[in-house]
């Protein structure tokens, strides 16, 4: 049986969470505690228990109207290989079209699973350019990005998928509650990790400035840097209308 979970379905949604990505620890504890909704996970109740699962977020892409966002997409080790995850997203692109949404989407968490998507009908959309900084000797008082900044963090971002001021809340939020940074100065910004997961610019120059706080705050002399354009393949997409699309961004989506 497929359907959206219940209250009683989080414990065991976050039991297979936790075997399914239990590489950060700290993100997990707060998704669920600040961002999860089990009313926006689909689930595949086998033997009376959760099998697989996957969350149907809401997004809208530019020019192109609303999308499911396919997050935290797994199942558990005893029935992988039995086609179930094929079988809910499928269903997933049923409940899409009676929404009226677009399309589904997704980032695959590793490149064999791009082949995996594409038999489920999937094409590979979104693309990044993944870049290294030197530290240069350039000078400008870059600031950590609070609410105040929202309207600015969304003039400069530029990417396919929009983003609301309630978006770049839940944003500014996360990142400061697990030790990470967004670095804005004047027409540039950059969301950090151990790395830079996403740089946007207008100006070459203070996104140089940019690099130099995040720098001194990783204390590294060079960094990583995600940025749109390039051709370093990164999400799919599942079309359940026609439309042209091109190469497309997405980021900093819980990924």
């Amino acid at each position: 049986m497929i359907k959206f979970a219940d209250k009683e379905d989080i414990y065991s949604i976050r039991s297979l969470w936790e075997i399914a990505f239990p590489e950060e620890p700290d993100f997990n504890e707060y998704f669920f505690k600040n961002i999860f909704d089990h009313k926006n996970t689909l689930v595949y109740i086998k033997n009376n228990e959760i099998a697989s699962m996957a969350q149907m977020l809401p997004y809208n892409i530019k020019d192109i109207g609303e999308v499911t966002y396919i997050y935290g997409a797994a199942t558990m080790p005893k029935y992988r290989k039995m086609g179930l995850m094929s079988e809910l997203l499928k269903s997933s692109f049923e409940i899409d079209v009676k929404l009226g949404r677009a399309a589904s989407i997704l980032i695959p968490a590793n490149k064999p699973l791009f082949k995996f998507y594409e038999n489920i009908g999937y094409d590979t959309a979104f693309y990044m350019k993944q870049c290294v900084y030197n530290k240069n000797l350039l000078k400008g008082d870059a600031i950590e990005a609070e609410y105040s900044h929202i309207e600015r963090l969304m003039d400069i971002y530029s990417g396919s998928v929009e983003r609301s001021c309630e978006y770049w809340k839940v944003q500014i939020d996360m990142y400061k509650a697990l030790g990470g940074k967004i670095y804005i100065y004047n027409s540039a910004y950059a969301v950090v990790s151990d790395k830079i997961e996403e740089l946007m610019y207008i100006n070459e120059r203070d996104r140089d400035i940019v690099i130099n706080y995040v720098c001194d705050h990783l204390g590294t002399d060079r960094v990583e840097a995600c940025e749109k354009g390039g051709n370093v393949p990164f999400g799919m997409i599942k079309r359940h209308k026609e439309f042209e699309s091109g190469n497309m961004y997405m980021n900093l989506m819980f990924n």
